[in-house]
């Protein structure tokens, strides 16, 4: 008995130490008050990374046995039976074989993908009926903190149509991860010594993306941090912007674009019917003094006839990128105005006087 009351004294002495007790001073009460929020914070903060790698892991397992099948690497796990084959094809006649052992997993699948080597952004495209479904999904639809890329839910794809700027979103994974390196593109970042070093562009300057239906080289034409906010008279929604419906229109988006752009290429340049691609990701952190942020990526497809090489040796790093006003007032300065030749738009100072 002595033994236990022993024990049962020293758990009592810890309890007496970790939590207020009615004898407590009130600077002793406040000390313990500081000691178990702390120790909660800590406790959920390890719970969060333990879950989170463990998503992580399983999501890039995932990932790696859907590029298998994509990929035709032989290696693949994924099966399809000869029954479900012919469903798919009967439903999409006009299909690209690589995917047709994807759709047998998930019907959602719009496209893939690449951006530079397979190592760095390679990937399935997804599309739902909002554009929450896949932020917090993976391929099988399972819950999943790292989610899917997804294409916006309002864009058309089919053997007879596409919208003139498809727009995919993906979350800005810390791990790298979906779309955590397009970050490299920008030259401007914070994480960046050299902001006139644009050769991570000059190294990856186009981006493959099949559709369904067919496979195009698309060449990154511009790249910005942008606000989307709309109720923000210097906000971009370039998200919104899935057709046009005049030449001056689309000017004027791409205009928008190469203003704000971390860097410029006259040998991409653009004209009205070009169809466009948009890489859409999260800014994370504060450090550009808004929350409410984009790292986006803009590129154009290959025209009919056109070399899929892009000249780099011509491309610069935007002397003067165009910031939103919150931009300026955190981090000082202000826009000189284009640092592009506006003939990189075809016809556009002709229309545009």
């Amino acid at each position: 008995m002595a033994n236990f009351a022993e024990k049962e004294n020293i758990f009592i002495r810890i309890l007496k130490y970790l939590f207020p007790w009615k004898d407590d001073k009130p600077t002793e009460i406040i000390r313990k008050i500081v000691f178990l929020a702390a120790l909660i914070t800590l406790i959920v903060s390890v719970t969060n990374l333990v879950l989170a790698q463990v998503n992580r892991v399983a999501d890039n397992s995932l990932n790696e046995e859907i590029a298998d099948a994509y990929h035709g690497t032989g290696t693949s796990k994924v099966e399809i039976n000869t029954e479900s084959r012919e469903e798919i094809i009967k439903e999409h006649p006009e299909i690209q074989e690589q995917f047709i052992p994807l759709l047998e997993i998930n019907d959602d699948v719009v496209g893939w993908i690449t951006v530079g080597n397979k190592d760095f952004i390679d990937y399935p495209v997804l599309q739902a009926d909002d554009n929450n479904y896949y932020l917090y999904r993976n391929f099988r639809k399972e819950n999943s903190r790292s989610g899917s890329l997804f294409m916006d839910y309002r864009n058309e794809i089919s053997p007879e149509k596409q919208s003139a700027n498809l727009v995919i979103h993906g979350h800005n994974m810390q791990s790298g991860e979906y779309f955590g390196k397009l970050i490299y593109y920008f030259n401007y970042a914070v994480s960046q010594a050299d902001h006139n070093d644009i050769s991570f562009y000059k190294n990856n300057p186009t981006i493959t993306f099949s559709t369904l239906y067919k496979t195009s080289t698309y060449k990154i034409f511009g790249g910005a941090i942008i606000k989307v906010n709309s109720s923000d008279a210097d906000a971009f929604r370039y998200h919104d912007v899935l057709n046009f419906s005049s030449k001056a229109e689309f000017d004027e988006f791409c205009a928008g674009i190469l203003d704000r752009s971390a860097f410029i290429n006259p040998d991409v340049d653009l004209k009205y019917g070009d169809n466009l691609l948009t890489l859409s990701t999260c800014v994370l952190g504060s450090s550009y003094g808004d929350t409410d942020l984009r790292w986006v990526m803009f590129a154009r497809e290959t025209r009919e006839g056109e070399s899929e090489t892009v000249d780099v040796s011509k491309a610069f790093a935007n002397p003067s990128p165009l910031f939103y006003d919150l931009y300026y007032t955190v981090r000082g300065g202000k826009w000189e105005g284009r640092g592009w030749d506006e003939s990189i738009i075809q016809g556009y100072k002709k229309d545009n006087p």
